[in-house]
């Protein structure tokens, strides 16, 4: 009968080295720990704990790391003084491959070191020196045991235990007990490092996202600059429409650099929404405008129905328009040329529903379950093309408002639909109307500073066509070095710049009592990002690249707008 359980093992049971009663409570203590920790050098320190003194008058745990060396996760004596001394040896006489050999010979060749008897001839033959045996004599050894940690046919570490001052020795059924303990430990331990690698690369994934993001932006910014210079020119019908579908074409590969930022974002649940009371007929508009040009161009007729009376939600309406955005590019790239497209807008109970249907391709049966997986890709389209993973971010936008996405189709060539269900609410939020962009002129004196020259002197034209009086520098050094920043309103200021980054030009600037409001303009443009940026001390963050709209919207709420009246000079 076992026992009921006690925090701490008493004398008497610790002399129980066989009993089936005290192996039994170990493994039960062991196991207890593997459900409520979490960090696997903490699942063995713990494990190791639980070998002392019941079971071993010390206990000692090294795992392999790179370059064939060793981590000591842990050492454990029942007596403080002489833990502290096991740690005092370890640095004195570290393990190394050359002068451990019992500890290595286990892990290299996976056998296990038994030693029931540790004679005064053994010590004499395991020492070093002189000075190694004197320490070595001082711990006292009895009877040791050395036991590889293995899993998936490779052996990953060791377990150490030894008697000492106990007097007690280790039997053949001790030694089988711990042999079965550390395949336990060898699942922890493998379990543990395949999810530091897993974790190690999604943060190289980041990275490296983050990484392609900054430098695909850069060369973006002054295809954008000068696209914007070109629509502004008196320009024929047939330029017009072409100058709309370039511009259409540039938007969806800004969107496609955007969904691959915001894919990680969303996985990791980083991505906050900032919501208000939106009208959801002015929102859905707003995202069928932005594929006018293409309809037009594919010849596809748009039919758009919705109540008389508004439908106000809870939302954000930046992230809303994404999710209704990419949902009118799905249905045109999968709607032929001629076809039909039905957006539909309708209350149902408490919620706002919006379907979006058309008569294209459709959705093959087998693929409906799977189509909002991120990079699933359907198996037959003839249009196949992006990423695989804008429905995915649609329906992680829908979740995030509360709202739910079904997607149906009666198959091949039958078109689809797409239907969106959204809470509405009752609230009254008196946010300005997003999107309003105003045609006053913009008269700011503007200096931009970015190491890519094309970039900043592309920006400084479409400033200067917009009204504002600007001009380029191309490095820290050159704005730190300017004598008269006080004749500028505000100051657009790349990041990433080489030698001098933007970082340390408005530490800098901050430092000399510069208060001219400095904007941070970088192809880094993840949430956390934006937030280094502000605490940094830059009034605000735009990500690369950027048109009439962002300009106008940074300028509008960061800095006051000039008399048009005032003469430049």
């Amino acid at each position: 009968m076992i026992k009921p359980k006690k925090d701490t093992l008493s004398a008497a049971e610790a002399l129980r080295l066989d009993s089936r009663e005290n192996k039994l409570r170990f493994m039960m203590e062991s196991a207890k720990i593997l459900s409520t920790k979490v960090d696997f050098r903490t699942w063995l320190l713990q494990k190791a704990k639980l070998t002392v003194p019941s079971l071993a008058d010390w206990c000692a745990i090294d795992v392999l790391i790179e370059g064939n060396g060793l981590e000591r996760i842990a050492v454990i004596h029942k007596d403080q003084k002489m833990t502290d001394y096991l740690f005092e040896f370890e640095k004195r006489f570290p393990t190394t491959e050359k002068n451990s050999s019992d500890l290595y010979t286990a892990i290299r060749t996976g056998n296990a070191q038994f030693v029931p008897v540790v004679t005064d001839e053994t010590i004499r033959q395991g020492a070093r020196s002189p000075e190694h045996l004197e320490a070595m004599q001082r711990l006292g050894l009895k009877s040791l045991m050395i036991i590889p940690i293995c899993a998936r046919g490779k052996t990953l570490g060791a377990l150490s235990l030894g008697y000492a001052e106990s007097g007690r020795v280790y039997t053949q059924s001790a030694f089988e007990f711990f042999q079965e303990f550390c395949n336990d430990l060898g699942v922890i331990l493998d379990n543990g490092r395949l999810s530091e690698e897993i974790t190690k690369r999604d943060k190289a994934k980041d990275l490296f996202l983050a990484s392609l993001s900054h430098e695909l932006r850069n060369p973006l910014a002054p295809i954008k600059s000068s696209l914007e210079l070109l629509k502004l020119r008196e320009t024929t019908t047939d330029v017009r429409e072409e100058l709309d579908n370039i511009e259409y074409q540039f938007d969806h590969l800004t969107k496609l650099l955007g969904d691959l930022l915001d894919v990680t974002r969303f996985t990791q649940a980083k991505i906050e929404i900032v919501p208000h009371t939106v009208e959801l007929r002015k929102l859905v508009e707003r995202s069928l405008k932005a594929s006018d040009a293409l309809l037009r161009t594919s010849d596809i007729t748009l039919h758009f129905t919705y109540p008389s009376t508004p439908l106000q939600v809870w939302a954000d309406d930046t992230r809303l328009e994404q999710a209704f955005t990419n949902l009118m590019s799905n249905a045109v790239k999968f709607t032929p040329q001629g076809g039909s497209i039905w957006v539909d807008l309708s209350k149902e109970e408490e919620y706002a529903i919006i379907k979006i249907r058309d008569n294209g391709e459709g959705i093959h049966p087998e693929d409906l379950p799977n189509i909002f997986e991120i990079y699933y890709q359907g198996r037959d389209s003839t249009n196949a093309s992006g990423l695989g993973i804008g429905l995915a971010l649609v329906r992680k936008i829908v979740e995030l408002h509360k709202g739910f996405i079904v997607a149906t189709s009666e198959g091949r060539n039958k078109g689809s639909e797409f239907t969106v269900k959204l809470p509405l609410t009752e609230v009254l939020s008196f946010a300005s109307k997003p999107g309003a962009q105003g045609n006053e002129s913009m008269t700011q004196r503007v200096l931009v500073v970015d190491d890519n020259v094309r970039a900043a002197d592309s920006l400084v034209k479409l400033l200067n066509k917009l009204g504002c009086h600007a001009e380029a520098l191309y490095s820290g050094a050159e704005i730190l070095a300017h004598t008269a920043l006080s004749k500028f309103d505000v100051i657009i200021l790349d990041i990433g710049m080489p030698h001098m980054d933007g970082y340390t030009v408005i530490h800098t600037l901050l430092a000399r009592g510069v208060q001219i409001p400095v904007i941070a303009l970088t192809g880094y443009g993840l949430s956390e990002d934006k937030v280094k940026a502000l605490e940094a001390g830059f009034t605000t963050h735009l990500t690369k690249p950027i048109g009439i709209k962002e300009l106008r919207e940074a300028f509008k709420e960061f800095v006051p707008m000039i008399p048009t009246s005032r003469i430049l000079r």
